[in-house]
């Protein structure tokens, strides 16, 4: 076997070489900030007349949300009588004869009373409809209210008792306080 031989050289050491040592804190100039500048004039007046058009857009959106979200308070009132008394199961129903099933009677508790209108042709400029409710054992008709072919629902003014007629007519604007012709649109209310 031949031997090997391993010959060791001496490691020479570098002058410029250090060997690390521990960190110092190096301390930083400091830092100069350039002098504080106040805004001039014209841009404050910019600044005052972008928040003078937020306020007023904000204002307008506002009164825009106010106005359309919240509803008449008389109209919303006639509008829940007139769900309530639609939707009583125990309110009577009364189609109008000669209405071919456009106009019907609803008679609820205390003989509160609406029209139920159902594709009613428009009356013609300068007119109107008129509701009259006969009473039992009377030939004098009693004005209930006006309307327009434009509503579906017609709260009548006046209540019909057991027995009553309430009939429909065309008449002029503003409507008289009697029946210019023959009431043919008829609606009566069954006696018990």
């Amino acid at each position: 076997m031949a031997s090997t031989r391993v010959q060791l050289v001496p490691l020479e050491r570098d002058e410029e070489v250090r060997e690390a040592s521990r960190g110092a804190p190096m301390p930083f100039p400091a830092l100069e900030l350039p002098p504080a500048r106040r805004p001039g004039w014209p841009t404050l007046a910019a600044l005052a007349m972008a928040c003078g058009i937020v306020a007023i857009a904000l204002g307008t959106w506002a009164f825009v949300a106010e106005t359309t979200s919240s509803p008449d308070p008389t109209r919303s009132a006639a509008d829940e009588r007139s769900l309530a008394l639609l939707t009583d199961a125990r309110a009577e129903r009364y189609p109008f004869r000669g209405a071919a099933g456009r106009i019907t009677l609803v008679v609820g508790e205390g003989n509160a009373a609406l029209l139920a209108l159902d594709g009613l042709g428009a009356p013609p400029p300068g007119a109107a409809y008129a509701v009259w409710v006969v009473p039992r054992a009377s030939a004098v008709p009693l004005a209930a209210g006006t309307f327009d072919a434009a509503e579906r629902v017609v709260e009548l003014t006046r209540p019909v008792p057991t027995g009553a007629r309430v009939g429909v007519t065309l008449e002029r604007s503003p409507a008289p306080e009697r029946p210019s012709r023959t009431l043919r649109l008829v609606a009566v209310r069954d006696g018990s």
